[in-house]
């Protein structure tokens, strides 16, 4: 994001979850473009490892993480709650346990996506090792492989709802403490003006997990 005016010029860029980018943000950013005309916004997406890994090496000033996630020095504020679910292909049985996907192959982003490393975490403790994992670069490749009986994988509940993909898939409730997810803003030092414009257009409290919040994905 970048401030083309009032003194507080240069180039500045934020980082966000591909769901968060295609869901949550477009009317938060709608908003904050109606108040502030003169604001740029230039919005790159990627896990949180790798939005973490930018912020670290300056290349971003902000960015939309999930949970897990280790920031120290960085400022962090609660934005969006996810409730997260467990999709299989359609005729498959129902799954209640890690146990219930066999040696089921995994779906899902690159190393360094939250999502992935609490369904990893919940299968590997129900003693389960998938046949593999299977990397995807967004949520409709991860939904129409997982449509087609390529696997199983972990996503927003809201995602579905924005494709309107939830009939192409069969859909399982998670434990809550893995379901319940909460989406934070992170950013190094002193909040820019630029920042604290966007700051400003924050939801207090956070978000809950509704599909229908945050307009179509």
């Amino acid at each position: 994001m970048a401030w083309r005016g009032g003194g507080t010029g240069g180039r500045r860029r934020r980082g966000a979850l591909e769901s968060a980018a295609g869901t949550r943000l477009p009317a938060l950013l709608a908003g904050l473009h109606q108040r502030h005309p003169q604001v740029r916004v230039e919005l790159q997406t990627g896990t949180s490892g790798a939005l973490l890994q930018r912020l670290a090496a300056f290349e971003l000033d902000a960015a939309f993480v999930s949970q897990p996630f280790t920031a120290p020095g960085l400022h962090q504020r609660a934005v969006f709650e996810e409730r997260l679910v467990l999709i299989t292909g359609l005729g498959g049985p129902p799954v209640r346990v890690p146990a219930d996907l066999g040696e089921a192959t995994v779906i899902a982003f690159a190393q360094g996506c939250s999502y992935r490393q609490q369904l990893m975490a919940w299968l590997g403790a129900g003693q389960v090792l998938p046949r593999r994992t299977l990397e995807m670069a967004s949520y409709h490749a991860i939904i129409a492989c997982v449509a087609a009986g390529t696997g199983c994988a972990i996503v927003p509940e809201a995602v579905l709802a924005a494709v309107t993909a939830g009939s192409a898939v069969q859909v399982h409730a998670l434990p809550d403490d893995l379901a319940r997810n909460t989406t934070h803003l992170v950013w190094p030092g002193d909040a820019s003006p630029a920042l604290a414009a966007l700051i400003a257009e924050l939801p207090v409290p956070p978000v809950p997990a509704n599909p229908s919040a945050g307009g179509p994905r």
